[in-house]
């Protein structure tokens, strides 16, 4: 299933244009992939949009190609194989794990914004 209206909502940056927009449904769960460029660059925007609640990581172009990595890793391990990974992307830290439900399997995601200091 395809979209143009990427995450729905206005990016707050302004001058953000939208280059690709696919949307991909996955039993009641909508995922936005957004690649989209701005003064600073090109970034993909990906968001997972429920009934209750949407959530939104923002990857910057250098990052597009380890996540790609990350998930065939994920989905090409076996379960006795798997464990959490981390990526640091100019001031974000991406943090991954798998998380289990009575669902199923799902990975799961924390980023950190870390503040740089001036001496860096």
């Amino acid at each position: 299933m395809e979209g143009n209206s990427g995450g729905g909502g206005a990016d707050r940056g302004g001058n953000d244009v939208e280059l690709l927009c696919k949307t991909l449904q996955v039993e009641h769960k909508l995922f936005y992939f957004d690649l989209k460029e701005n003064p600073r660059g090109r970034y993909l925007k990906i968001s997972e949009k429920t009934s209750a609640t949407r959530s939104t990581i923002i990857v910057p172009s250098s990052g597009i190609s380890w996540f790609l990595d990350l998930f065939n890793y994920y989905v090409n391990s076996d379960d006795n194989d798997l464990f959490s990974k981390e990526l640091q992307l100019d001031t974000k830290v991406f943090y991954f794990d798998i998380g289990e439900n009575r669902r199923g399997r799902f990975l799961k995601d924390d980023r950190l914004r870390r503040k740089l200091s001036p001496n860096c």
